[in-house]
């Protein structure tokens, strides 16, 4: 009754709002590269009838999409409405749209027949990811346009895929990873086709496609592949999802059933920990795992953000592609076992467990937006007994603030408009996210990208807008990516405090900031800096009334990794540039797993506008630097001595001129604002500070000065000097050139000009500055290895290995034949007497049965250690041998010696390492 209910509904208020639909005033969007196509929009008279019927108590068609679903959309597309006309105009930018699509899998020879009738490999799935995508989108541009074409293609491809030989179906790795979706997308095209109507008699659906497409596709996929309940978190998700359309479409009710448990529950999965249900992956946690302490109130966690949030996302976008089927069957469930049920107290799927799926997805966007999220630590895996064997201690900030991978929109739509709740109240969070999201085209890492095409699903969310949705038209869709190089920061960001808001200015917005003492922060969302290069030059626009700071930082409190001036541009817009090959790894990192930053501004009340970045600056942008470069400069004199300094700067573009000017510059100092040149003679001790503005007028640069100004030359010395410590053991070329230019200042400190004298201060000051510690030690007291190496296999990610963050770690490509190496040069040899290693989180296994080898010539190498490292989320400790602890070793190897995890391959191996410390 409540499926009947709710479709009849559905109908009437189709009806109601129909006169709505052509009045209602759109603002149609169009992404950058988008065009209609030759298909242009629909017309009545090309409808195809959708031939709704029940079988064995199943809705067909009713994998997610139903008959009203399909017509609701199709109506909404041919008004032209928001927000269902700019998704499908998105969708037609995807080639799979192409009226003269072929199937991956097309036999060149015989184009009725598959190439390979085996499902075997990884390589030949791809076919198949690619064919679940053509078929879907061929079938629905059939439904919503009349084309029998697409049709056509869309039968030709699930003709060919019904011939594949059940006989010749293997697993492959991740096979159940990555099969779940394209069943789920070619089973849901077969079903669209099998119950409409159609002219041409071949491109009919046929009881003989029936069971060639069940018995040679559906049925062996889900066997071979999909139907096992003991799977890692989503890794469960992804084949449930799949397996179920596949249940619908052959009407096997037990099969459904189960799955529907499996879904909610899945209470007969042998490790509780991973399990990949509602109930466990959105867990009630009573309980801290490490004290054992129990919560004064317990709370809902989403286990899996303990790992990492791509695959957070997934889990959520999966769970609302599960339920789009089950509500399209109106199936009720337990409301405390999860089985399908016909009681009185049965619930649907988003009332399961106190709204389990939506609280889940609120808690995820708390975190993704930037905003401080509790974490209680929870068991991600137990043993049979349910022992605890890992534990999530923190919540991981891999992919943080990334919206791409996160396509479960449509709960939105369904609690909004289905159940009448106000989101903004009910998971504030969530609804903020919704507000912000990205548009179904965007740039990512500079490459347009497209939702429609991914091969994680969710894509088609908005295909389930129902038909009340039209009274918000175009207010909710999200504003097009115009460019890959330019990331509009007022579009996607979170404040985190009252003292930012979005402001619109003629054709421009912007962020508007008030700086304060403390730092006012904001957290720009989905960021992408594009691709990324040895060298990068970001921009950013900025226009202010007043000096201020601005504080780059991957984490709320942490220590910046970039820290800009900002100078008063007296209200008018510049480009101040960063680059980020001065911190490799922090750029490297954003690019690949953070998509957020925290941008704290700081400054005594000034007013900082914020508008974009330019991702592109160092080629599309002119801009001005430094010939001595942009670090802090500090300089050394005495009274009555006179300093020159040269600030003198170039700009990339050949036509720019440049200017100079002094922010809070001493008194009597002059600048020459069109060469740079810089003089003063100062008259009183202290240190002034102050900044050189360097513009060409679309971009500019600062340099921080220090000066420190003594009352005589031997004074002046003391202050060059000071940072070099008697007592400390340099490398004896540093010490050397240290020595060596402050044995020539102090011989010509009586006889020297200012000029000649001041330039051997400077010489020993860079001398000073340049001073290497022989040994560099870590705030634990180990040994800084990573400031000391020659060359390694860590590529650019050595200082994961030092970060004390136990989710950053190597990719595991680079360890060849499951062994690291460390090379410290031809002049330096290290005496180890223990190591520290850790392995990644949630896989501990991956770096166990591990020893350190050392070698002088990278030929004969000598075990160091008799321990082999164990199975543990800890830091584990191998000590070396007392006969090798005083023996110097030029190479290092941790070579993994007794695997004792399946997941290790020979060459392109899962040996990743965390931590790596040397005493």
């Amino acid at each position: 009754m409540y499926k009947l209910y709710q479709m009849s509904m559905w109908r009437r208020m189709t009806a109601l709002f129909s006169a709505l639909i052509f009045a209602a005033i759109c603002i149609p969007w169009s992404p950058a590269s988008a065009s209609l196509s030759t298909m242009e929009l629909p017309k009545a008279t090309d409808a195809v009838e959708i031939m709704e019927t029940t079988n064995n108590g199943f809705l067909h068609p009713g994998i997610g999409v139903t008959k009203d679903i399909l017509e609701n959309m199709r109506v909404q597309i041919m008004a032209k409405q928001e927000p269902w006309y700019s998704y499908y105009k998105a969708m037609l930018v995807s080639s799979t749209t192409s009226k003269s699509i072929t199937s991956s899998n097309q036999n060149p020879m015989e184009p009725t027949k598959p190439a390979s009738d085996a499902f075997n490999s990884q390589s030949f799935n791809s076919r198949f990811i690619s064919d679940g995508l053509k078929a879907y989108t061929q079938a629905l541009l059939y439904y919503i346009s009349g084309d029998e074409i697409y049709r056509a293609n869309a039968m030709r491809i699930i003709r060919i895929w019904s011939q594949m030989d059940p006989a010749k179906y293997t697993y492959f790795t991740d096979a159940h990873i990555h099969t779940g979706i394209p069943l789920n997308r070619m089973v849901t095209a077969a079903e669209i086709l099998r119950y409409s109507s159609c002219k041409t008699e071949s491109l009919r659906w046929t009881d003989q496609d029936t069971a060639n497409f069940s018995n040679n596709l559906i049925i062996p996929v889900t066997e071979t592949f999909l139907h096992d309940n003991n799977h890692f978190m989503n890794q469960h998700t992804y084949p449930l999802l799949g397996a179920m359309a596949g249940y619908i479409f052959t009407d096997n009710t037990d099969r459904y059933e189960e799955a529907v448990e499996w879904f909610t529950v899945n209470k007969t999965a042998t490790d509780q920990g991973i399990n990949g249900s509602i109930k466990q992956l959105f867990r009630l946690v009573d309980t801290n795992s490490v004290t054992g302490e129990k919560l004064d109130k317990p709370v809902i966690q989403h286990v899996e953000m303990g790992r990492d949030q791509a695959h957070g996302a997934g889990d959520i976008t999966n769970a609302a592609i599960i339920s789009r089927m089950l509500l399209a069957q109106g199936t009720k469930i337990d409301p405390v076992k999860g089985t399908v049920s016909n009681a009185p107290n049965a619930v649907d799927i988003f009332d399961f467990l106190d709204h389990r799926i939506l609280t889940a997805a609120n808690y995820f966007w708390q975190y993704m937006l930037g905003y401080d999220t509790p974490w209680t630590p929870v068991v991600y895996t137990m043993d049979a007994n349910g022992n605890p064997m890992g534990i999530y201690r923190t919540i991981s900030d891999f992919y943080r603030g990334r919206m791409n991978t996160a396509q479960f929109w449509d709960i939105y739509y369904y609690y909004t408009y289905s159940k009448g709740v106000n989101l903004s109240e009910k998971a504030p969070y969530f609804y903020e996210a919704f507000r912000k999201r990205i548009p179904p085209n965007y740039y990512y890492k500079g490459t347009l990208s497209k939702a429609w095409e991914s091969p994680d699903g969710g894509g088609d969310f908005w295909l389930y807008i129902p038909p009340a949705a039209v009274l918000e038209g175009s207010n909710n869709v999200p504003k097009e990516m115009t460019s890959d190089a330019v990331v509009e920061i007022e579009d996607r960001y979170t404040a985190l405090d009252s003292r930012s808001t979005t402001k619109q200015e003629g054709t421009i917005s912007y962020v508007e900031i008030t700086a304060t003492d403390e730092g006012s922060t904001i957290v720009p969302l989905n960021l992408s800096f594009g691709q990324r290069t040895s060298t990068k030059l970001i921009g950013l626009k900025i226009r202010t009334q007043g000096i201020a700071t601005l504080e780059l930082s991957k984490e709320k409190n942490s220590v910046p990794f970039h820290t800009i001036s900002l100078p008063d541009t007296k209200g008018q817009w510049r480009y101040v540039t960063f680059d980020t090959s001065i911190d490799r790894v922090s750029y490297a990192q954003m690019d690949e797993n953070y998509s957020l930053m925290y941008m704290k501004v700081k400054g005594n009340g000034a007013q900082v506008d914020l508008d974009h970045f330019h991702v592109l600056a160092g080629s599309q942008l002119s801009v001005p630097a430094f010939a001595s470069g942009s670090s802090t400069l500090n300089l050394f004199t005495y009274t009555g001595g006179t300093i020159n300094a040269d600030f003198s700067a170039t700009d990339s573009s050949a036509s720019g001129i440049i200017t100079y000017e002094m922010a809070d510059g001493p008194k009597g100092a002059i600048l020459d604002a069109h060469t740079g040149a810089f003089t003063w003679t100062p008259t009183q001790i202290g240190t002034s500070s102050f900044t050189v503005v360097v513009s060409d007028g679309t971009s500019l640069a600062t340099k921080h000065v220090k000066i420190e100004v003594t009352a005589d030359r031997p004074s002046a010395v003391t202050a060059a000097t000071t940072g070099y410590n008697s007592a400390e053991n340099y490398v004896s070329a540093s010490l050397a050139t240290y020595t060596n230019a402050y044995t020539d200042v102090i011989n010509h400190i009586a006889t020297d000009t200012d000029a000649a004298f001041y330039a051997k201060l400077q010489t020993v000051r860079e001398a000073v500055e340049g001073l290497e510690l022989l040994n560099i030690n870590l705030q634990d007291g180990s040994l800084n290895f990573v400031k000391m190496l020659s060359t390694s296999s860590f590529g650019n990610y050595l200082s994961s290995l030092t970060d004390h963050n136990d989710n950053s770690y190597v990719a595991y490509g680079l360890a060849s034949n499951q062994y690291h190496t460390l090379d410290f040069g031809s002049k330096f040899k290290i005496n180890a007497h223990v190591f520290e290693v850790q392995g990644r989180r949630s896989f501990p296994e991956r770096i166990s049965g591990l020893a350190v080898f050392g070698s002088n010539d990278e030929k004969n190498w000598t075990r160091l250690t008799d321990q082999l490292t164990v199975r543990t989320e800890e830091k584990q400790r191998l000590y070396v041998r007392d006969e090798y602890k005083n023996t110097p070793f030029r190479f290092f190897k941790l070579a993994i010696i007794e695997p004792q995890s399946t997941m290790l391959r020979s060459v392109n191996c899962e040996f990743t390492v965390n931590v790596m410390n040397f005493k």
